[in-house]
Parts: structure tokens; C-alpha cells; sequence
């Protein structure tokens, strides 16, 4: 009875080694796949992270590159617009000089015509000198624009050119032998001039000259200027007058 009791209880002795030995090994075991399992879930996290991270490098790489191709393509152009813009800027460049070229010459031949036009306004009649005086006197404004001061001298020729081309009349006052005296004068335009005095006893011719109106008396010729005064006026038939050229060796008394 002894001997089986022993064998009894070393055989739950053993036993509960036995148990004791398998559940050390069963929690190592649970152990160990826990910590598998976490490990898992560690790379599998990583590497979803990392595929976040490489899809995101990805699109940031292919934003770049595209980033970089507009870059080119912007440089690229900006490049043949800055070829245009220089070539825009040589031409502007030339046109501004042929411009300024033009105006040099421009502002040369009108101060040439304006010494031009101070000549013939010594030679003027006094009416059509004073007529003409106020333009004469905007054309030495300087201030103005050159092209209104062109305007101003081409006006005073076609003035002057309608005179030369015309027949006219004009009471003057000039100075005859010394004395002041106020006379009926016909210009032909700028080449000859007679005069006469209203009760027809005093006439003659005038040419004009560098100084201006040179004024030679010749009553002989009052009658026939008395004559075409009529006619200017409309108080005669129109008929030809008979009148010498101003040309002192050439006049007959």
C-alpha cells in the first residue's frame, strides 16, 4: 500500500513537472508570436508609410520635372522675345536717329528760309509787310513747335508768291525828293511799281533793291498811271497801259 502510494504521488509529481514545463514553453510560445505579430505590424506599417512617402516623392518629382519643363519652355521663349524686343530696339533705335536726322535738317533749311524770308520782307509794300509782320514775328519764336514754325513760313511765301503773281493797288506814304508824300502806287507784283498823286501831277516808278523800294519821280507818266488807278478802281474801260520798265538806263524822259 506504501509503495503504490509512492508511485501515485510521484507520478503527479511528475506530472505537474511535465505541466509546469509546457506551459513555460506555451508562453514563450505566445510570446514569441506576439512579438512576430507586433513585428509585422511594424514592417507592414513602415512599409505602407513608405509607400505613402514614395508616392508622394513621386508626385513631387513629376511636378518638378514638369515645373522645369514650363521653366525651359518660359526661358525659351524669353529668350526669342528678347531677341524681338532687341531687334524692336534697333529698329526704334534707327527710325529715332533718322528722325532726329530729319529734324536737324528740317530746323537747317528753315532757319535758310527765314533768312530768306527777312531778305524779301525788305522789299515788301508796306500794307502787305504789315499784313504779313506778325507771322514773321511768331517765326522767330524759337519756343514754338518746329513744324508750326514751318507752317508759319510757308504761309508767308504763298503769301508773298500771291503778290509777285497779282496786280495791285495801295495808298502808301513814302518819301519822295525829300519830302513825305502819300501816293496811289500799282505793283506788279514785286517787279515794278508806279505811283501817282490824287490830282495827277506828280507820278513815277519804283523798283526795289536789296534796302527795299527805291521810288524815281517821272510825271510824264502820270497820266497812264492815272489811268490804270481808274481801272483798278472800275472807273475806266479796261484798255493796256503803256508804262517803261523800271530800269533807270532804260526809262526815256
Amino acid at each position: 500500500m506504501i509503495k503504490f502510494l509512492q508511485t501515485v504521488i510521484l507520478t503527479q509529481l511528475a506530472f505537474l513537472i511535465v505541466s509546469a514545463s509546457l506551459s513555460a514553453q506555451i508562453k514563450d510560445t505566445h510570446k514569441i508570436i506576439e512579438e512576430w505579430i507586433e513585428t509585422k505590424l511594424i514592417i507592414s506599417e513602415e512599409t505602407a508609410k513608405w509607400e505613402s512617402e514614395k508616392a508622394a516623392l513621386t508626385d513631387l518629382q513629376d511636378a518638378l520635372s514638369q515645373e522645369i519643363e514650363q521653366l525651359d519652355k518660359s526661358l525659351e521663349m524669353f529668350q526669342k522675345e528678347e531677341t524681338t524686343i532687341e531687334e524692336e530696339r534697333s529698329k526704334l533705335t534707327a527710325r529715332r536717329e533718322a528722325a532726329q536726322k530729319s529734324t536737324r535738317n528740317i530746323f537747317d533749311e528753315l532757319e535758310k528760309l527765314r533768312s530768306e524770308i527777312d531778305s524779301i520782307f525788305k522789299i515788301l509794300p508796306t500794307p502787305l509787310g504789315n499784313k504779313l509782320i506778325t507771322f514773321r514775328e511768331k517765326l522767330e519764336d524759337q519756343d514754338l513747335p518746329l513744324r508750326k514754325r514751318l507752317e508759319i513760313a510757308v504761309s508767308i511765301l504763298q503769301s508773298v508768291h500771291l503778290f509777285n503773281r497779282s496786280v495791285t493797288m495801295e495808298r502808301i506814304e513814302f518819301t519822295l525828293e525829300g519830302k513825305s508824300r502819300e501816293f496811289m502806287v500799282i505793283y506788279f507784283g514785286l517787279g515794278a511799281a508806279y505811283f501817282v498823286n490824287d490830282s495827277g501831277t506828280i507820278a513815277g516808278y519804283g523798283k526795289s533793291n536789296d534796302e527795299g523800294w527805291e521810288w524815281t519821280r517821272m510825271d510824264s507818266l502820270a497820266p497812264e498811271v492815272s489811268n490804270g488807278v481808274d481801272l483798278m478802281k472800275n472807273r475806266a474801260l479796261p484798255s493796256f497801259l503803256e508804262l517803261p520798265l523800271p530800269a533807270p538806263e532804260r526809262v526815256e524822259q
